[in-house]
């Protein structure tokens, strides 16, 4: 059935519900979290970027460091090649120096020596051996003069210096009274001229042999 308003007024609205919206507090809460989760998420990006540049900075300076180490791995092997030359160079000067003591010295030190041990009666040297800066001599004589007047005789000489005696006892063999003895002394080279070198060992060819040359020179004579 079709009804008709002829006053002219219109009808009231139908109200709303009273629960028909969501409460006012909780759309609050919700706006509250999602701004909460914006924060959060631009803090951590904000960390993020720094700790990023950070990690990039310490990456290019331990880049740096690694080619610094290479470079001075370089030079250390650079100069333990340099040390190993100079070695090797001050080796060959050794070298050199000693060979050309050995030609110079000895041939002073053995004239020296013999025309000492010429002018002693019944002496006899066997051995000597160079110590360091000093000589070692090991003999024989036929008595306590000849030795006292060989000991005399190297201490005025001018070549020898701090002669000490270092060992003297009576040896009978086959009924002859001999005096073995060691001393000990330092030459003393004209002036201008090198040292004999301490490098020389004992026995035929070396220092040694000469004394055995001056006792035939002795027993020719």
């Amino acid at each position: 059935m079709i009804k008709i308003n002829l006053l002219g007024v219109a009808p009231p609205s139908a109200k709303m519900p009273s629960g028909g919206g969501p409460p006012v507090s909780l759309i609050t809460q919700v706006l509250m979290f999602v701004g909460a989760l914006i924060v959060s998420f631009g803090i951590v990006g904000v960390l993020y970027t720094v700790w990023n540049n950070q990690i990039t900075k310490y990456q290019g300076d331990l880049k740096k460091e690694r080619l610094r180490q290479t470079e001075l791995a370089a030079v250390m092997a650079q100069n333990e090649r340099y040390q190993q030359r100079l070695r090797d160079l001050e080796t060959r000067i050794n070298t050199i120096q000693t060979l050309q003591n050995s030609r110079i010295g000895p041939a002073e030190f053995m004239s020296a020596l013999g025309g000492i041990v010429s002018k002693t009666n019944d002496l006899y040297l066997f051995t000597v051996s160079p110590t360091g800066e000093r000589y070692e001599f090991k003999g024989q004589s036929g008595t306590v003069e000849s030795m006292a007047n060989f000991m005399a005789f190297l201490k005025n000489s001018g070549s020898f210096d701090n002669v000490q005696l270092e060992q003297f006892y009576e040896d009978d063999v086959s009924e002859h009274v001999n005096y073995k003895f060691s001393l000990g002394c330092q030459y003393k080279p004209p002036a201008g001229n090198i040292p004999a070198a301490g490098g020389a060992a004992a026995g035929p060819g070396g220092p040694q042999g000469a004394p055995t040359q001056a006792q035939g020179a002795k027993g020719r004579s």
